[in-house]
């Protein structure tokens, strides 16, 4: 039976089942399991020979030099992370295996860290202080694309499109609190980063589809809790897309601690009627409404919920669009999110997103020590470094950078000015790494581990070069709130305790304004400039309803001009190191 979760083939003796069907087949008592590439997906057998297909094949690798798809050669651009997966099929003799087969078992165990213990997030006071957990998701970032610049850590500057000049505060949040320059996003895009990033885990279904709903053409997006364009909790159908294991918020809920969700499986409501592609063509999208006020034009009054000071006129150039309602797409969530924080939407900014948080945040400050104070776990969704490409009108792709650079500055800013600085900690990163060049793999991105305890400092940073990836934040985070994983991947992953060794004195930060004072967040493209007239064609309503092999070129081009792109210089795990199987066809 093939095994994608461990990639491995689970070996069972059958030997006794006659005609039973495959239902009863004790699955809790394998003889043993044969390691394979990434994610195997099919078996069959010629003679004595077993054939293992796999989607995956070897993984990626660095995504510098120019791509091998003739769009890619055409528009010399760098790959695109689907493009850097290939399948692959192995060809093991039976008999060989069944002598090795221990061997293998043990291979297999290795691989998936069985046999590893996890570790404990040891605090230089004793006990754990944290008692709250502000968790950001964004959109898309490699490490090169932004922290290449780093005078630390493993960066390569040519790389680099939005460097300290556009994201000044995640600059200097690496350098006081850690530079995380061995982190991978587990998702290769939005369609799966979203699970991973709050699952751990990506469900069958979505592993086997998302290549085919990221063609644009045939199917829907059937991700963050609808399918085909539909809500499955509004007809009491269960989600094809949700993982067996649950979501972080089902464990959080299910071991009775507090939590909030801002933007994040959740759908907004638009006020502004649109007709969707899909197969009912013609229909309303039910993510859009008809209101009194569809945008807010520059000068006319924000909402009172938004704004400096709130409900203050629009500074921004473009129409921000306004949203009608929210709904959750997962029960658990009912009830535990904010209706007035929209989801991904690029023109809608972060500034926006941030000013409504920090509302709430301000009453959690009010009441804290009641019933009523900050929840245990906070989920914030800031998308917006997404960009929305170059079309005319809308914001410059570095204008929306640094908007979602200073909503995070912001956030830190006010939460480590407040008494929550004692027993929070801010865990942030990218839901994938799908929109940028990176030296070292295609998955390599940015995060960062803050909080009071953090080891370093701006003067002396901590330089994190362990492996680490989206489970390891999961698991992580659940270590700090005392939940149990969720599964075998977080289960194994090391926690980041090093990130927790500090003396608990990291003083608070303070955020950089100069790209709202300098003007950059309000920037606008220029008509008919590099990229225009395709970026204006292009669906920025949700993750990834573009193109992104088109819009990666768009934003390379905008920032490097006709710069060439780089050579490949190495990758996660060295060529002779990479894993392999025996009888590679």
């Amino acid at each position: 039976m093939a095994d994608a979760s461990l990639d491995a083939v689970a070996v069972f003796d059958v030997s006794q089942m006659g005609h039973r069907p495959l239902t009863v087949l004790p699955l809790d008592a394998p003889l043993g399991f044969i390691p394979t590439d990434w994610y195997p997906t099919a078996l069959a057998t010629v003679g004595d020979d077993l054939l293992i297909a796999t989607s995956k094949g070897k993984g990626t690798s660095p995504n510098t030099g120019p791509g091998g798809t003739s769009w890619e050669r055409r528009h010399r651009e760098h790959p695109y992370i689907p493009t850097l997966l290939y399948g692959s099929v192995a060809r093991l003799h039976m008999r060989e295996v069944e002598e090795q087969l221990p061997e293998l078992t043990e291979r297999v165990e290795q691989n998936n860290l069985l046999q590893s213990d996890p570790g404990q997030i040891q605090f230089a006071q004793g006990s754990n202080p944290i008692r709250h957990v502000i968790y950001i998701l964004k959109e898309n970032r490699t490490y090169d694309q932004v922290l290449g610049d780093l005078k630390v850590g493993n960066g390569d500057t040519s790389l680099t499109m939005y460097g300290a000049d556009v994201t000044p505060n995640e600059h200097k949040l690496a350098l006081q609190f850690g530079v995380l320059d061995n982190f991978y996003d587990s998702g290769e895009v939005s369609g799966d980063g979203h699970d991973w990033s709050t699952a751990a885990i990506a469900s069958d279904y979505n592993e086997n589809t998302w290549q085919i709903g990221y063609r644009s053409k045939e199917r829907t997006y059937d991700y963050g809790g609808t399918v085909a364009d539909e809500f499955p909790l509004e007809h009491d159908e269960a989600d094809v897309d949700a993982p067996g294991t649950g979501y972080i918020w089902d464990n959080v809920a299910s071991h009775g601690l507090s939590y909030r969700d801002y933007g994040e499986f959740v759908t907004t409501i638009w006020c502004k009627p649109e007709r969707v592609e899909s197969p009912k063509q013609g229909t309303l999208s039910p993510f859009s409404a008809h209101c009194a006020r569809a945008t807010v034009s520059k000068g006319e009054p924000l909402p009172a919920n938004v704004g400096e000071p709130r409900g203050a006129k629009s500074p921004w150039p473009w129409a921000v669009p306004m949203l009608k309602l929210d709904k959750a797409t997962k029960a658990v969530l009912r009830g535990h999110f904010d209706p007035n924080f929209p989801d991904f939407n690029t023109e809608y900014p972060d500034q926006l997103r941030a000013d409504e948080f920090l509302n709430e945040f301000e009453g959690f400050v009010r009441a804290r020590g009641s019933g009523v104070e900050l929840p245990a776990f906070v989920l914030l969704y800031l998308p917006d470094d997404h960009t929305h490409g170059t079309t005319a009108g809308k914001p410059r792709p570095a204008a929306s950078v640094a908007d979602n650079d200073l909503a995070v500055g912001r956030v830190v800013e006010a939460v480590s000015h407040s008494p929550y600085w004692d027993d929070t900690a801010i865990l942030m990163l990218e839901d994938d790494a799908q929109d940028g060049a990176d030296h070292v793999d295609a998955h390599r991105s940015i995060a960062f581990v803050i909080s009071k305890y953090s080891p370093g400092s701006a003067e002396h940073p901590y330089i994190a070069h362990q492996f680490y990836t989206t489970v390891n934040m999961i698991h992580t985070l659940e270590a700090l709130l005392g939940l149990p994983p969720m599964n075998q991947n977080d289960g194994y992953a090391p926690v980041m305790a090093p990130l927790f060794t500090g003396k608990g004195d990291q003083p608070a930060f303070d955020a950089d304004w100069s790209n709202r004072d300098n003007g950059l967040i309000y920037q606008t493209n220029v008509p008919r400039g590099q990229g225009a007239r395709a970026s204006a064609k292009m669906d920025f309503t949700r993750p990834d309803a573009v193109n992104p092999a088109v819009l990666n070129a768009i934003l390379w081009r905008d920032r490097k001009g006709d710069a060439p792109v780089p050579v490949a210089k190495h990758t996660v795990i060295r060529q002779e190191l990479r894993r392999g199987n025996p009888d590679k066809d």
